[in-house]
């Protein structure tokens, strides 16, 4: 059972009886059917190996004889197979691996196929070989001393950085760069079924090769440069997969593709080669542009910038890099980076961008095989502008994005649509026949226009502002600013808060010059409405001093002379529409007889006195003589009375006037000449503000007016 072993030479007593001293000893044992059971079972390729070198240690002889028992790896690896045999739970104990050493110890050589490659047995837990290399990385395995905790299975005889299997996983691995990763080790046991090697595709490789492919395993075709998969050939890829469930056989998922010849790249390689093609001459000196603004990003016309999203395509014949399609699969065209081919050096005129560098993104140029290079960009541009504020807010601003090269180069603006044109994406390039297009963008309103001349492009876009916006929240307060100035002449004279609500008024205006300013940039032309709110401006400090000196006149004492009577308060008073206020002045006082038909009371109320008739009334009736005389009588006496009181009452009147002269003083009339005169002009300041404001609006629109000619 135990002949042509490693060693020749063994010692007793094994370590599973003390008893056992001799080899007849074992032979005898109630145990040596069941080893010699397991031994010849095919549960793992060393087991017969393992049970003599248990049974019968191997024996070292120098540099001192010792005994030397199976390594503890070998005994897992074994026990991994073999511990589903009833002969191994007859032969030994449980735990029986943790009484053999993990170094200094008995153990088998790396086990080899028919074919005399190495293979491991079982799942590997025993195996230490060379075959350390990473299959899909193909980097060298780390130490296994760096792991963090190594002492978790120190049987497994960590050393160096080969492959082992010491968590008992199905087959041996390792820790690389990239992680974990298995071992590129062939299984012993023929059962295992795995993939071949598909081998290389013509004019390819495959990628990752190995010895042997798992199931789930993939692999990757790639072609040779100069080649490529040809339309509807297999994936690149493939996976090893199981193919019949019954007798376990796995086979690749797709077939291995085929690679043909790119004609592509070798059409670039034999325009673009660097002893053929030199990009830093240029093949001629006619350009042709065509473009259209995308969007306008952003527009501050306070700073006179535009940022503007652009597309452009610039074309020009290149004799070069002409071809026959014939020669190349058919192609007629093809694509490149435009790092590859000639370009015209680009000078962004009016560039408003501090950063800007003259650089475009990077694209792919279209070269057909006629030689005509189509180059397109598409990028932002930051430029300035014109505007022209003079009619803010229906002002109006000019944008170019200008190019310009060479001197020895001419531009000119395409005639007709190219390859990828299409009427719905790009239906906005704008050409020679087409070279107007309208925009918009927030509050303005307008057109782009194409245009070229000489060595100079440009993309132009004229824009007009919708003014309603600043017609609601700017100009209608500084218009009702204005129009209230007008109740400064219609509130009483003799009220103080007159003079305070002019001021008021007037900063007012201040305020709305500021906010319209803060609107435009700071330039020599000033928009016409803050020309016309200073001169509204002006006109309110004008008239408020007005205020004052009617109010200074309203107040004054002292006659009229004359001619200012006849012509403010008589002429001046009627063409104003106030009425001839000589009128409303009072007249001196009629001078009466004894007897007065009428009396001034204090308040100027007139008095009617009574006056007796003395005539005969009608109907009347002679009295008797003596009714008569004493009738008569009477009536004399009476009529001295009444005398006596019509010359009492004419007394009293006159004392009272002269009394309402003392108190009231003299100067009554000529105060109210005054006041009528104030009255007169407060009407004609307001009359000569309502013109100048309707004489400042002409004025201001064409005498202040700045043609501003765009660029």
């Amino acid at each position: 059972m135990c002949r042509d072993l490693e060693y020749n030479k063994m010692t007793l007593p094994n370590p599973l009886n003390s008893a056992h001293t001799t080899v007849d000893d074992i032979m005898n044992s109630k145990l040596f059917d069941a080893y010699r059971n397991l031994a010849n079972t095919q549960c793992h390729p060393s087991i017969r190996e393992f049970v003599c070198a248990t049974i019968l240690p191997r024996c070292i002889s120098s540099p001192t004889p010792r005994q030397q028992l199976p390594c503890r790896s070998w005994c897992y690896e074994v026990e991994n197979s073999c511990d589903a045999e009833e002969s191994w739970s007859d032969s030994f104990a449980y735990n029986f691996c943790d009484i053999f050493h993990y170094n200094n110890c008995n153990n088998v050589r790396p086990s080899t196929t028919a074919g005399g490659v190495e293979c491991f047995d079982g799942n590997g837990v025993n195996y230490i070989g060379n075959e350390y290399r990473d299959p899909r990385g193909e980097g060298d395995c780390t130490r296994w001393d760096v792991d963090s905790n190594p002492e978790w299975y120190p049987w497994a005889n960590l050393v160096d950085n080969k492959c082992r299997n010491p968590t008992f996983d199905k087959r041996p691995w390792c820790y690389t760069s990239g992680g974990f990763e298995y071992c590129d080790i062939l299984p012993c046991d023929t059962s295992i079924k795995g993939c071949k090697d598909p081998g290389k595709p013509l004019f390819g490789q495959r990628y990752p090769v190995l010895k042997f492919y798992w199931p789930n395993d993939r692999i990757t075709y790639t072609c040779d440069t100069g080649f490529k998969f040809p339309k509807g050939s297999p994936p690149n890829t493939a996976r090893c997969v199981q193919v019949n469930e019954s007798t376990g056989e796995v086979n690749w998922a797709t077939k291995k593709p085929k690679c043909e010849v790119d004609h592509k790249y070798k059409l670039q390689k034999d325009l673009l080669s660097e002893t053929v093609y030199n990009v830093e001459v240029a093949p001629t000196t006619s350009l042709y542009i065509k473009a259209y603004v995308v969007n306008i990003i952003n527009l501050d016309e306070k700073a006179e910038q535009i940022v503007t999203s652009y597309k452009a395509e610039w074309t020009w014949k290149d004799d070069r890099l002409t071809w026959d399609p014939e020669r190349y699969g058919d192609f007629d065209h093809v694509f490149v980076s435009d790092e590859l081919v000639w370009q015209p050096t680009l000078t962004l005129e009016r560039n408003a961008d501090t950063r800007y560098s003259g650089d475009f993104p990077n694209t792919e140029v279209r070269i057909d095989n006629d030689g005509t290079v189509t180059w397109p960009i598409a990028a932002l541009a930051t430029t300035t502008c014109t505007l022209d504020p003079f009619l803010f807010p229906q002002d109006n601003m000019t944008c170019a994005i200008c190019w310009t090269v060479g001197e020895d180069y001419t531009i000119g603006c395409a005639n007709q649509t190219t390859h990828h044109d299409t009427k719905v994406k790009n239906k906005n390039f704008l050409t020679c026949l087409n070279p107007d297009a309208d925009i918009v963008t927030g509050e303005w309103t307008g057109k782009t226009t194409a245009s070229s001349s000489n060595n100079e492009a440009c993309l132009t876009i004229t824009l007009k502002r919708d003014p309603t916006y600043h017609y609601s929240t700017t100009i209608s307060p500084c218009l009702i600013l204005i129009v209230l100035m007008i109740i400064t002449f219609i509130m009483p004279i003799d009220k103080g808060d007159r003079i305070g609500f002019g001021v008021t008024v007037l900063l007012s205006m201040v305020v709305s010059l500021v906010v319209v300013t803060g609107f435009l940039p700071v330039s020599s032309t000033l928009p016409f409405i803050a020309m016309l709110i200073i001169v509204c401006m002006g006109l309110m400090a004008l008239f408020m001093l007005w205020t004052v000196f009617i109010l200074i006149i309203h107040d004054k004492k002292g006659p009229l002379p004359k001619w200012a009577r006849t012509f403010f308060l008589k002429h001046m008073a009627r063409a104003l529409l106030l009425g001839d206020l000589t009128k409303k002045l009072k007249n001196e006082e009629p001078t009466g007889d004894a007897v007065k038909n009428k009396v001034n009371d204090i308040e100027g109320h007139s008095n009617h006195a009574f006056k007796m008739d003395n005539g005969p009334t009608a109907g009347q009736v002679n009295p008797p003589p003596n009714v008569k005389n004493e009738v008569g009588a009477t009536l004399i006496g009476l009529k001295g009375s009444v005398d006596k009181l019509d010359a009492t009452v004419s007394q009293l009147s006159s004392s009272i006037d002269a009394l309402a002269k003392s108190s009231v003083g003299d100067d009554d009339e000529e105060n109210s000449e005054y006041a009528l005169l104030a009255h007169v002009l407060d009407r004609l300041g307001l009359v000569f503000y309502i013109v100048a404001v309707a004489v400042a609006i002409p004025c201001t629109l064409f005498i202040g007016r700045k043609r501003v000619i765009p660029a």
